[in-house]
């Protein structure tokens, strides 16, 4: 079973990466036909495009044998759950020493060039592209997930967070006044805003798609301790208090701020002291 998983395993990340492979060795190729640095003179043009071909091929070959070296130690950590931080400097040497070893023999014997100091440094030099391409595309796959998961988590949080102010805000609560007689219950969604109105607070609440108010014998203070638990509500002013999903848009005049509420002509002030937390929100 151990060689057939190691196959699939190496259909798997040829799968993955042949697309990335063949680019780094067309951009080999490309290099060299342009920049030629050792372009044989001996072969006509048709052949001296095979010749420079077979650069590209070495390369693609060399990441495939390094893929087949180092699958389980280095490139199938993240799903193996290895820590073999050691095999990864081997893995990007491998392919350097590799490719440069055959890069030479390909220049040497195939291409008749005699290899001189200068001809070595090119290699390389060439040959160093190689691995710096494949940690840079690693460590972009790695950026990439963590983002991923960063953004899956967030929309997570994000989706329980919407399921708990939809569980809060369905609830109903009682507003209690002085005069049980007057007690006003409604749902938490329903509550439009709150403001304090002498020894009396006005409670503007939806009512048929109508903004409808009633006027309770409380205290703003008492109101909003009621309504802490639910994260809609935000104080705007020492005497006023809106729900969030009802606000329209902030208004100023001169040194005044008031928002602007859905489905009323209604005000709620805005206090300098509130008036920071309210453009967040907004």
């Amino acid at each position: 079973m151990a060689p057939i998983k190691g196959i699939q395993q190496f259909i798997h990340l040829t799968k993955s990466y042949v697309r990335f492979y063949l680019g780094i060795a067309i951009t080999v190729f490309l290099f060299i036909l342009f920049f030629q640095p050792f372009v044989p003179d001996k072969f006509e043009f048709e052949n001296k495009l095979l010749f420079l071909a077979g650069f590209g091929m070495i390369v693609l070959t060399v990441l495939l044998i390094a893929q087949i070296v180092f699958q389980k130690t280095v490139l199938l950590k993240d799903e193996e759950h290895h820590s073999n931080a050691a095999y990864e400097p081997l893995y990007y040497f491998f392919q350097i020493a590799a490719a440069s070893l055959a890069f030479i023999f390909y220049i040497r014997y195939v291409g008749q060039i005699n290899i001189t100091f200068n001809t070595a440094v090119r290699v390389v030099f060439i040959c160093l592209g190689v691995p710096v391409a494949v940690y840079l595309k690693f460590r972009l796959n790695t950026y990439q997930a963590r983002l991923k998961k960063l953004l899956h988590e967030s929309l997570l949080m994000e989706d329980e967070l919407k399921q708990i102010s939809e569980k809060y805000s369905n609830k109903h609560i009682e507003i209690v006044s002085e005069s049980d007689a007057d007690n006003f219950r409604i749902q938490v969604s329903d509550i439009v805003y709150v403001k304090s109105a002498d020894n009396y607070v006005e409670v503007g609440y939806l009512d048929d798609s109508a903004v409808k108010k009633k006027m309770i014998r409380n205290t703003l203070k008492n109101v909003e301790l009621q309504l802490s638990e639910f994260n809609s509500f935000i104080r705007t002013h020492r005497s006023a208090l809106v729900n969030i999903q009802y606000i329209d848009k902030i208004q100023k005049s001169f040194n005044t701020y008031w928002l602007s509420i859905q489905m009323t002509k209604e005000t709620v002030p805005v206090s300098r002291q509130y008036l920071m937390s309210v453009k967040e929100l907004l």
